[in-house]
């Protein structure tokens, strides 16, 4: 490892002291689109512009024939249009609309953009946060199709201890504490195959905007990471779209002009066949995915599909006015029969269902003031039955239903005071109805084992405020939320000061206080799903508290030359978690221990970057310990999920249509528990799995076809050189006789992680 990390650091240091070579070029146009002439600037200055294609459209330049600086070409590109070109460092540059452009989303563009390229072209980031363009993002090591939730991993401070896709532990976080929006529809179910791929459509034209400090006021509902994906209001010119196929599923996105420039229509779709086509791909999920349940097979008869569709429609009667409505639906089925014995066969069904829909309105009232108004609903329905049929016309069933409906309406408003100073406020309503009920029944009797039904309305107000002056940006924000069922108030007071200490260096700071009433319980029951054994439920404030969390960072960015590197360390403390743990046949069986907890830990970025090639390493220090009343003697322990060190390094060459990308992912191994040979738990995580490593591995190859279209296609290599090392270390609740409800035993089980697993893809644009 110490080689590998050597051969990096010094193909970095050799390229350090490669400045960038300033000089004057011929050029001459007349009436050329913009966007060819950037592309030949680029080239002959060795420069990067970054711009959506909205922005730009087809605005055109001329230049009489002479020798031009940079720095006079960029001047004619605002003089001839309505585009101002901002500079990011000595090669980086970004085009945005002036401000006599007004445009309905000017009010609400508050955020600086401080790196262009973070990891990879199609990310940057901003003074507020991480934004993602999924369609852009080159190839990610061992990432097909830029899928968003694999994607965000490769940032510092986001991991998946359990290697999936949704299981995104952001700073110490859990998965159920992050929120996850598309067009305002809530996420409760972001994947498919158990999470082992995000259900989010990648090739859809989208942005996603990831928060993980100092989250704008008008964000609340989780005490983690804020994944705000919006769906692209753009109308198309002519229908436009592209179609792809990799080893697990299919999927279609199209644009659809309806009336010009006023009426649009998208529609994104992604099936599955894996019913029909087991790939080797589907083999090494399955594999991962059912490691210690009674799968093992799937084929025709015992299948797993899943499939995810959603629409927009854009309507703009005026340049100031934007109405859209979107529609999502995300569904997961399970359907499996195995015999058990000679005399019975088991049955298993599963279906989860994520769906909902979101209303959006914009106003822009004057250059300065702008409105968005939004209402959204948005439904989770698991529903899961084992059972086993014997020929004597009897059998025994287990049942497990959870549903959630979530709907509400928000209000933000935003006021340009002048260019140094914004401000944002609005008012939210939201309403939560939680239920779970697990069941156990047979031809005569039924027992419901636990039953909930909770409902809440969330009352929402906040303000944010920007100001710069100087060198130095202010941004404070206080948000209020009012739990009506509970009678419980939060005040949630939050900030971020930037100052930019020179052209290369620049200092954050930040706090942020956060609260969520909606969280995920485990139920150890007889469920063989060893990934989907997770409840939703509403707190009440008193088995299950109002979950409080407060986050103080600090930070620095350093951007030179083509280098970068960023440094942002953190202290979280969050309060109001259990551990709960439900009895098998009986409800009185149930223990809660309320807890607190602790996060400490520091992100490390750093990336060189040229016209051909990008390296980069990311490297995190995190401790987190949570505590329990009547557990572990009231001490600390290490979280479930902690992985203290992790470590990654890659590259990116690009070789004219060719994208080449190698990442090496290391970190150390999850905490776990000791039991002694009676199956009682002795000791709580205090030893360690052993460290964790593999290889990834993608590429793409680019090109155009006669009638204008864009193929691509690549394959992606998981776990290149195939190590596979114990993940977790779990112990499973015994129920053998009677005495095991009143004194618990446990089971040791070890999960594997994923072996070598390779994809293929094949996609076109037109």
């Amino acid at each position: 490892m110490k080689r590998i990390i050597l051969f990096f650091f010094l193909l970095f240091w050799t390229s350090f002291f490669h400045a960038q070579e300033k000089k004057n070029v011929i050029l001459a146009y007349s009436h050329a689109k913009i966007t060819k002439v950037l592309s030949d600037i680029e080239k002959k200055f060795d420069v990067k512009y970054s711009y959506a294609d909205s922005v730009v459209g087809v605005q055109t330049i001329s230049l009489i024939k002479r020798r031009y600086s940079l720095t006079e070409i960029n001047a004619e590109i605002e003089k001839q249009s309505s585009l101002q070109v901002v500079k990011i460092n000595e090669r980086f540059y970004s085009l945005a609309k002036t401000l006599r452009e007004e445009t309905i989303e000017k009010s609400y563009e508050l955020k600086e953009v401080i790196v262009e390229e973070f990891l990879a072209k199609g990310i940057k980031k901003t003074d507020q946060n991480y934004v993602l363009y999924p369609q852009k993002i080159a190839t990610l090591p061992g990432v097909t199709d830029a899928d968003v939730l694999l994607s965000l991993q490769q940032l510092p401070g986001v991991k998946s201890p359990n290697e999936t896709a949704t299981g995104l532990h952001i700073r110490g976080g859990t998965s159920d504490q992050n929120l996850i929006l598309l067009d305002g529809i809530r996420l409760y179910h972001p994947g498919h195959l158990f999470g082992m791929v995000s259900s989010i459509n990648p090739n859809a034209e989208q942005t996603v905007n990831y928060y993980n400090k100092a989250v704008n006021p008008k964000f609340g509902e989780r005490v983690s990471g804020i994944i705000d994906i919006q769906s692209t209001d753009k109308i198309a010119d002519k229908i436009k779209g592209n179609a792809g196929v990799n080893a697990l599923n299919a999927d279609a996105y199209f644009q659809i002009p309806l009336y010009k420039d006023k009426l649009g229509l998208q529609v994104s779709g992604r099936k599955s066949y894996t019913e029909w086509l087991q790939s080797p791909t589907f083999k090494q999920l399955e594999n991962k995915v059912f490691q210690h349940t009674n799968f093992n097979n799937f084929d025709n008869d015992n299948q797993f599909q899943f499939y995810d569709f959603s629409s927009k429609l854009s309507f703009k009667p005026n340049k100031k006015t934007a109405i859209s409505f979107t529609g999502l639906l995300i569904n997961n089925d399970l359907d499996y029969t195995n015999v058990i014995k000679k005399d019975s066969i088991g049955k298993q069904k599963m279906n989860i269902k994520n769906y909902g829909f979101g209303l959006n309105w914009s106003q822009q009232y004057s250059s300065k003031f702008s409105q968005q108004l939004q209402l959204f609903y948005s439904v989770y329905n698991f529903e899961y039955e084992k059972r086993q049929e014997y020929q004597t016309n009897k059998f025994e069933a287990f049942k497990k239903l959870n549903r959630v409906f979530d709907s509400g309406i928000q209000s933000n408003f935003a006021y340009v005071i002048n260019e140094k100073s914004n401000l944002e406020f609005g008012c939210q309503f939201l309403g939560n109805d939680v239920s779970h009920l697990l069941n156990s029944y047979n031809q005569d009797v039924a027992i419901d084992l636990n039953l909930k039904h909770r409902y809440n309305i969330t009352q929402v107000g906040f303000v944010f405020f920007k100001q710069d002056f100087g060198s130095w940006s202010l941004q404070p924000g206080l948000r209020y939320n009012y739990y009506s069922k509970i009678k419980a108030t939060s005040f949630e007071p939050r900030f971020l000061i930037q100052n930019k200490l020179s052209e290369t260096l620049i200092w954050q700071v930040s706090y942020e206080k956060r609260s969520q009433v909606l969280s995920q319980v485990r139920e150890n029951t007889a469920n063989d799903l060893s990934l989907e054994n997770y409840v939703w439920i509403l707190s009440d404030n008193e088995k299950y508290p109002i979950q409080k969390a407060n986050q103080y960072t600090s930070g620095f960015i350093f951007k030179n030359n083509g280098w970068l590197l960023d440094v942002d360390g953190y202290y979280k403390t969050i309060s109001g978690i259990t551990s709960f743990t439900l009895g098998f046949l009986s409800q009185n069986d149930t223990s809660i221990h309320h807890g607190k907890g602790f996060t400490k830990g520091v992100d490390v970025l750093l990336q060189k970057s040229t016209p051909t090639w990008r390296v980069w390493m990311t490297y995190t220090y995190q401790d987190s310990q949570n505590k329990f009343e009547d557990l572990n003697q009231g001490q600390y322990y290490q979280a479930n999920s902690n992985n203290k060190h992790s470590f990654n390094v890659a590259v990116n060459k690009k070789w004219n249509n060719y994208l080449l990308t190698l990442g090496w992912f290391w970190h150390t191994g999850k905490p776990y528990s000791n039991s002694n040979p009676s199956g009682l738990i002795t000791s709580y995580n205090s030893e360690t799995l052993p460290n964790y490593h593999r290889l990834d591995v993608s590429g793409s190859y680019q090109f155009k076809g006669k009638h204008g279209q864009t193929y691509k296609i690549g394959v992606s290599i998981y776990n290149l050189y195939n190590h596979s090392e114990i993940i977790s270390r779990e112990f499973e609740r015994k129920y053998i006789n009677l005495s095991d409800y009143l004194n618990p035993r446990y089971s040791m089980q070890d999960f594997y992680s994923l072996k070598i697993m390779p994809n293929v893809f094949l996609r076109i644009d037109w």
